[in-house]
């Protein structure tokens, strides 16, 4: 093989990177331009935001013993997650977007890029993992109601946590220790494959349960205890079906993306459509500050609690 033939495959291989990573021609140079510009305004307006209500959250549950359930004990682990994603994950994105602005080749955009995508893949294994847990949580606290608190215990729970982001960083460990990009993808892929089978299992079962217990309470004299306990507990699934839909519909874009990708680059559309992917990327990262939004939409116990607690600093 002579030189300019190593050339030309090397030219090839930095276009089939750059086309993978992102679109960034002169005829698209605005649009690129205006995107990756909003992606990182949005980043440094809602980073800290992030970082506050999730803090908030787990301070909330931490200080105020009536928070203190092993349902919000979870969603402080998610919330611990989600405040992962504020304080680093966006910063970085944030950075390396202004790179690209501040003059950077797309090339070694692209490779900044990549080592990100790892950074981000993490806490999103480990947010899955930590929905499918809840989802577990509410099944069983419906389905098995009467033995909830011998089958469910605070040590059980956080053995299952600190497990789930073992779990999650797998893929990156096998990628930066060994190497291995297949064995890195095809963890990641089971991995989200077993928590979506999970999540998709507990919820269709938690709906059934919820329905044969809605008849029993028609048809059955029960007691008020009885019947506001299983309210809550419906409440509390309601809750977890809200956030696991927000994370499906955060994704859903991205995913999209992902699947027709090679289609899109046959159009100017296309290209055009690709010339947004940073604003896309950002609605995932954006899903980690709905989050707790929808805790305190859902509970009037963590909004009040939430309330005291920027009282009591407002006082200070």
């Amino acid at each position: 093989m002579n030189s300019s033939d190593l050339t030309n495959d090397t030219s090839v291989a930095t276009a089939a990177t750059a086309v993978v990573c992102r679109i960034w021609k002169e005829e698209y140079h605005l649009e690129n331009y205006v995107s990756t510009l909003v992606a990182i305004i949005l980043n440094i307006v809602t980073c800290p935001l992030t970082i506050c209500m999730n803090l908030l959250v787990i301070v909330a549950v931490k200080t105020k013993p009536r928070l203190q359930t092993v349902y919000n004990f979870l969603l402080c682990a998610l919330a611990a997650t989600d405040m992962v994603v504020g304080a680093v994950i966006q910063p970085i994105y944030a950075v390396d977007e202004m790179s690209l602005l501040t003059g950077s080749s797309l090339t070694e955009y692209c490779t900044q890029y990549h080592k990100t995508v790892l950074l981000v893949l993490t806490p999103s294994l480990a947010s899955l993992l930590l929905l499918a847990l809840l989802s577990m949580e509410r099944y069983l606290a419906l389905k098995y109601s009467l033995r909830y608190a011998d089958i469910i215990t605070k040590g059980r729970v956080a053995t299952a946590v600190i497990t789930c982001w073992v779990i999650a960083v797998l893929p990156p460990f096998f990628l930066y220790l060994f190497s291995h990009h297949v064995l890195s993808i095809m963890t990641a892929v089971f991995i989200k494959s077993v928590s979506f089978a999970v999540i998709a299992y507990c919820h269709i079962s938690v709906f059934l349960v919820t329905r044969r217990h809605i008849i029993r309470i028609k048809s059955e004299q029960v007691s008020q205890d009885t019947k506001k306990k299983f309210l809550e507990e419906k409440k509390a699934a309601i809750t977890t079906s809200i956030v696991v839909g927000f994370v499906l519909f955060s994704f859903a874009p991205l995913l999209l993306f992902t699947l027709f990708r090679p289609l899109l680059l046959k159009s100017y559309f296309g290209n055009l459509f690709i010339s947004f992917k940073p604003d896309l990327q950002l609605f995932v990262l954006i899903n980690s500050l709905c989050n707790p939004i929808i805790y305190c939409w859902r509970s009037s116990v963590l909004r009040k609690a939430l309330f005291e607690l920027l009282g009591r600093k407002n006082s200070g």
